[in-house]
């Protein structure tokens, strides 16, 4: 066939043109990527430490609270909150403080496609600058 000769050579033409940018972009953009998947990791392994911890509570239950950009998982026994998951130097009490406790996750309760993506959606706008357009 005469047009894969013309496309192998007009895609080794862009290769050599564009090649040492796509090299550059490619370095400079993986340790974010790797930084920004290690955060999504160790956030999903709290949540499930958090969710077996409250497993062995009476009525236990989890809340997500956040101390800066960083998601935490706070354990309750009851109204009581009895642990964090990753563990923080701040005290329990500061960190519900504001948080709204009926939101809180019982290890029974079935998480829906709908809620995941609401909570990807308030991450989202957490992590946006302020005054920003999207």
């Amino acid at each position: 066939m005469a047009g894969k000769g013309k496309l192998v050579t007009q895609g080794v033409k862009l290769g050599i043109k564009y090649g040492p940018q796509i090299w550059v972009a490619t370095q400079a953009l993986r340790e974010p990527a790797k930084e920004a998947a290690n955060k999504a990791i160790s956030s999903e392994r709290a949540r499930r430490q958090a969710m077996a911890h409250a497993k062995s509570l009476a009525d236990g239950s989890i809340l997500k609270v956040y101390k800066g950009d960083v998601a935490h998982w706070v354990v309750f026994s009851g109204d009581e909150a009895v642990g964090v998951h990753p563990h923080t130097d701040m005290l329990l009490s500061d960190l519900v403080e504001r948080a709204d406790l009926t939101k809180r996750i019982r290890p029974d309760d079935k998480v829906k496609a709908t809620d995941r993506a609401k909570d990807a959606a308030t991450a989202a706008l957490r992590r946006a600058k302020p005054n920003q357009i999207n």
